[in-house]
């Protein structure tokens, strides 16, 4: 479980919609496509007839109930992209008023149990998760006009310095807490002209073929979040996930932002 993997940054995931396909060099080995998808269609849990390349709403997911018990830090479509242009802008907004639905109840018990003196239970903060980040700044800067509500974050993957100045202009559009997640790192990026963001995530390939991680990659990326105190996190830097590598320069770097509790 996420929840019990140090180099998971998430709780857990909620995938009422699923479906992507290969967009830029670092989907090349993608987890999902390659990994999960067939994985649980062998299980029965994704039907026969979908195609990994197509999206595909699960109606059963797709409401407060499922997402409600979630806690922690919940990955918004993990099992795909929901900003993938075949994911129709009405799936969007659904999947978007589910989230907005449940975490404003959420608030309201919060607000219940500090009236009744009773230990209020940390906040749950959603993540959406994106490489397809002009659809997702035109999306929720249109929604969000006054910025993202304080239970939501934005995150954009980039894997090198092309990828980083393509889509890194798209998040800094979107008022909030933005993620910068360079996964899986292929290159040196030089993050000057992107930051601030509100947290900063570096990770490698991983699997048979996974195409290496320079360290002093990782050392750079780190000392230009650092010099503007972004939290900074390692989810791994080798290319096995089973034998986890996450030290750099001696340490393990676990940062995450103020309020953001796994």
């Amino acid at each position: 479980m996420a929840r019990k993997n140090p180099g998971d940054i998430l709780t857990c995931d909620w995938n009422p919609v699923i479906g992507c396909e290969r967009h830029s060099a670092g989907c090349a080995g993608c987890w999902y496509l390659d990994g999960i998808f067939p994985w649980q269609q062998r299980l029965g849990n994704i039907p026969a007839d979908v195609r990994p390349d197509e999206h595909h709403v699960f109606e059963k997911r797709m409401g407060e109930a499922a997402l409600r018990p979630k806690r922690g830090i919940v990955g918004i479509v993990q099992h795909g992209d929901l900003f993938w242009d075949k994911v129709p802008d009405s799936t969007i907004d659904r999947v978007l008023s589910i989230v907005d639905a449940v975490a404003s109840a959420g608030r309201s018990a919060t607000s219940r149990s500090v009236t009744n003196r009773a230990p209020a239970r940390t906040a749950t903060k959603y993540l959406l998760w994106t490489k397809r980040a002009r659809r997702m700044g035109d999306i929720l800067s249109r929604r969000y006009p006054d910025g993202l509500p304080p239970y939501l974050a934005a995150a954009v993957s980039v894997e090198n310095q092309a990828t980083a100045d393509e889509r890194l202009p798209h998040l800094s559009r979107i008022r909030g807490t933005r993620v910068i997640a360079l996964e899986p790192l292929l290159g040196p990026v030089d993050l000057s002209r992107h930051l601030p963001a509100e947290w900063v995530i570096v990770g490698s390939e991983t699997g048979a073929g996974a195409r290496p991680l320079d360290l002093r990659w990782a050392a750079a990326i780190r000392d230009q979040a650092k010099a503007l105190g972004i939290p900074f996190f390692i989810k791994q830097l080798g290319a096995s996930h089973k034998a986890s590598v996450r030290e750099l320069d001696g340490r393990t770097w676990d940062e995450f932002p103020a309020g953001f509790d796994k």
